[in-house]
Order: C-alpha cells, then sequence, then structure tokens
C-alpha cells in the first residue's frame, strides 16, 4: 500500500511559492529544491500532518487549507508514495522562515519567472512539482471564488459547464468529452507558453463549479483580432488608440452556469482577469466582445468600467434569427491600467 504523504503550497501577497532547498547531505533528493511537506504519520489525518509539517518546517502556523490542487504517486527505491497537495494559508513571518536545522539549507518565493529553478539538479526531469508550482502562482481567490488555471483535469467541469443551455447557447454548442479533453490541453498549453489563458471558476465557501473565464491572447492574424485592432487605432481614446493592445492581444471573457447566474460571479471573474492582464502582465490595454445582443456580458463589461469603442462582425447568432451565421455584429469594449472601476453587481 502506498505510504501517504502531504504537501503545503504556501503563497505570499504576490502570489509566489515558498520553497527550501534540501540540504546536500540528504539521502532522499539530496541539494533539490522542494515544497514544505512530509509523511502523514500513524493516527494523522492528512490536515493535521501538514500543520504539522508546516511548523516543523518552517515555524509558520497553518490558518487556512484553499484547496487541494494535486494528488499524484511517485516511487522513490521501490516504494510508493501517495501525495496530496494544498494550497494554503499561513500565521507567521513570511520573511523570516525557521528552517529545519540539518534538512533545509535556504528557501526562496518562487514566481512564473523562476520556474525552472524546480528542475536543477533533478537527474529523472520529472516536471510534476514544477507544473504544480506552476499551477499553484497562477491560482486567483477573489472574496467568493477560486480560480484555478484550466488543465487536463478540468475536462469533466467543462463538458458541464458546455452542456449548460444558455452556455451552449454563446459557444457554438455542447462539448463532447474528447473535445473538452482537447480543449484543455491547448489551454493550458497556452499558459505554458504565452504565461495566461482561462480560469475554471468555483464556489471557494462550496467548491462547487461556477463557470470559467479570464484572459487568453487573440491569434495574431485572425480577422477578428485586425477588425479589433482597427476599432481601437481609431479610439478617440489615447491610451486605446496608441497601439497599445495589440502587442499582448489580450481578450477578457467569462462563461457561467444558468444556476450561478445574477450573483455577480462574472464581474467578479472579469475583475480578477483585468487585474492579472494590469499587475502580473502588465499590458496596456484589455479588450472583451460579445453579440450586440447579448445584454448581460455588455452590462458585465460595463460594470468591469470597460468602453464600448465599435462594432465587429464574427461567427455567431443574430438576434431573431437562428443558428450561427458568419457575420453576426459584435460590440467591442476596452479599457487601459487605471480605467476600470469598482462597480456594484
Amino acid at each position: 500500500m502506498p505510504r501517504l504523504c502531504v504537501g503545503a503550497f504556501i503563497r505570499d501577497e504576490r502570489n509566489r511559492v515558498y520553497l527550501h532547498r534540501r540540504s546536500p547531505h540528504r539521502r532522499l533528493l539530496p541539494g533539490i529544491w522542494d515544497a514544505v511537506g512530509g509523511h502523514v504519520e500513524p493516527g494523522e489525518t492528512p490536515e493535521v500532518a501538514l500543520a504539522r509539517e508546516i511548523e516543523e518546517e518552517t515555524g509558520w502556523r497553518l490558518a487556512t487549507i484553499e484547496a487541494q490542487i494535486a494528488e499524484w504517486e511517485w516511487d522513490v527505491d521501490g516504494e510508493i508514495r501517495h501525495e496530496i497537495d494544498y494550497l494554503v494559508r499561513v500565521d507567521g513571518d513570511l520573511q523570516r522562515p525557521r528552517l529545519e536545522a540539518g534538512k533545509h539549507d535556504a528557501y526562496a518565493w518562487i514566481g512564473p519567472g523562476e520556474l525552472e529553478l524546480l528542475m536543477v539538479g533533478r537527474a529523472d526531469g520529472d516536471r510534476r512539482l514544477r507544473d504544480i508550482v506552476a499551477k499553484a502562482t497562477r491560482i486567483r481567490l477573489t472574496d467568493r471564488l477560486r480560480l484555478e488555471p484550466v488543465g487536463r483535469e478540468h475536462a469533466d467541469d467543462l463538458v458541464r459547464l458546455h452542456a449548460d443551455a444558455d452556455v451552449a447557447f454563446w459557444y457554438g454548442g455542447a462539448w463532447r468529452h474528447d473535445e473538452a479533453v482537447r480543449n484543455a490541453v491547448q489551454m493550458n498549453a497556452a499558459w505554458e507558453t504565452s504565461g495566461v489563458h482561462k480560469w475554471v471558476a468555483y464556489d471557494r465557501r462550496t467548491g462547487e463549479l461556477v463557470g470559467r473565464g479570464g484572459l487568453s491572447r487573440m491569434d495574431r492574424d485572425s480577422a477578428t483580432t485586425r477588425q479589433i485592432a482597427a476599432l481601437l487605432r481609431d479610439s478617440p481614446d489615447p491610451s486605446l488608440a496608441a497601439g497599445g493592445w495589440e502587442p499582448d492581444r489580450l481578450e477578457l471573457g467569462w462563461a457561467l452556469l444558468s444556476s450561478q447566474r445574477s450573483r455577480g460571479f462574472a464581474t467578479e471573474i472579469g475583475r480578477a482577469g483585468l487585474s492579472y492582464g494590469f499587475d502580473d502582465l502588465n499590458a496596456r490595454a484589455i479588450v472583451a466582445y460579445t453579440e450586440r445582443h447579448n445584454v448581460r456580458s455588455r452590462a458585465v463589461m460595463e460594470r468591469l468600467g470597460m468602453r464600448w469603442v465599435g462594432e465587429i462582425v464574427a461567427p455567431g447568432p443574430i438576434e431573431g434569427q437562428v443558428g450561427v451565421h458568419d457575420s453576426a455584429p459584435f460590440a467591442v469594449y476596452a479599457t487601459s491600467p487605471g480605467a476600470s472601476v469598482e462597480s456594484a453587481d
């Protein structure tokens, strides 16, 4: 039977993950950067073991378990470990961890730009820890939502979301499971190559699926991108007309289960996306667009402080007509840093 282990992924105010380096004389993985964690001892629950390991290895105290973010197995000298990893908050001075004597000799706060540090010294080339840290740096927590970067593990939830009649109407139909897997893998690859893509949104209190949303980079050469770029270049707003959108081509969007609508969740996802784009990616402009008659999404864009800049045409539904049309009218909204506003839902 595999030996149960837990891992604690602790973040600071900049969403960087705490790691420490194993001392060079350790028998297992000497000199390797690692997350806080260890074995679940007899009589312990994973939660109790998590709190104990955090205090032993850092001197901090477990405050809140935000979410389970990974579960996997690994082999050491023929012995299988079954590991459960958690995103947690701790109490204590994050600038002064107390390294466990003889076990760790350095610590670091790792952001998206330092992920490859986790591959140093790993002769087996195993990327699992590196990928879990990447996920932990990209998760965002709002007042009510946990926003997880889309990965292969979210395929079932994407099938459920796109089976919703309202979502299927606006997004061209339901997704088969193989489509959801393919799209999830592509979205996850975009997180790696572009540093951004969509999140899956869950209720922080209940864990229930809410929807998906966030940012993505539009294809540089698509007809839609070219139309939006032309609109912005003609905008009377100098912050939008200066060509600041085209290098990043960031587009903001959201899709919610019908049961989760009219609760302000789309606005909450939108605010998180704008914050990620402007604060983390240093974007100069972000756009959002939707069918002309999608009054719900247009209202969210306006609540976010985004400004209408004109219309484009793209494949989609047309009000009062059946089916998807090649040249449906879409309303385009845009905003720049400092222009978005906090607004009541």
